[in-house]
């Protein structure tokens, strides 16, 4: 049964949802060892981060000097939260947490605080990626440990190959939406005998097939279908 509008669920579980971080300010308050694994991914994700903490480690302060991240080395201070897209705090001190909360509502940001569930807006789940192929998985805060167990178990299931083969399905995409005209209902079938025909294993086997060859491959395995 569907819950009424405006009612939350019963497990809290968040929406999921992939944000664009790229050129987006997202501020992180603490700078220690945690803040470090999350300063890293952040930018690979071209996040445009602000670090505030008196203390940081190496890493940190050596991505401050190449001028890859803004850090405000002292104790948050009301304010260091503006333009923020999202916030991170990692400082791991209550008073302060509740300080951040309060200016990230004031200020409509969506808010992380590390192991206190509660006073987060949003949760950061334990993905994998591989090129075009990205999987999270949260457990909602409940079991973290057994996330990244499963994180670590579909490692093994989706390999290396498994970028190859997506880049060459995103290729030949292109290749179907400007030669296949009409509705998308004309092009399903192609893209459904793509996945049929073998593409990723081929490539993992050292096989040479260029966006065109997929293509032609594709039409031909969705002509005889």
């Amino acid at each position: 049964m569907q819950s009424k509008r405006g009612e939350g669920s019963r497990t809290g579980a968040g929406y999921p949802i992939f944000v664009d971080l790229n050129q987006r300010r997202v501020v992180v308050i603490g700078g220690g060892s945690v803040a470090e694994r999350k300063i890293a991914t952040l930018l690979e994700f071209g996040a445009d981060v602000r670090v505030v903490s008196p203390e940081v480690t190496d890493p940190i302060a050596r991505l401050a000097a190449e001028g890859g991240i803004e850090l405000r080395k002292r104790v948050y201070e009301p304010g260091d939260l503006e333009g923020a897209f999202l916030a991170i705090c990692t400082c791991g001190k209550p008073e302060e947490d509740a300080r951040v909360h309060d200016e990230a509502r004031r200020r409509n940001c969506l808010l992380n605080v590390a192991d206190v569930p509660s006073e987060c807006d949003f949760i950061l789940p334990s993905f994998m990626s591989r090129g075009r192929l990205q999987i999270a998985v949260s457990t909602n805060g409940s079991a973290c440990t057994e996330a990244k167990n499963i994180r670590r178990h579909l490692e093994e299931e989706y390999d290396e190959s498994w970028e190859a083969y997506l880049d060459l399905l995103y290729e030949m995409r292109q290749l179907v939406k400007q030669r296949i005209e009409g509705q998308e209902e004309h092009r399903k079938p192609i893209f459904e005998a793509a996945t049929r025909v073998g593409f990723r294993q081929r490539l993992a086997a050292g096989e040479d097939i260029t966006a065109e060859d997929a293509y032609a491959e594709a039409v031909r395995a969705a002509r005889e279908d």
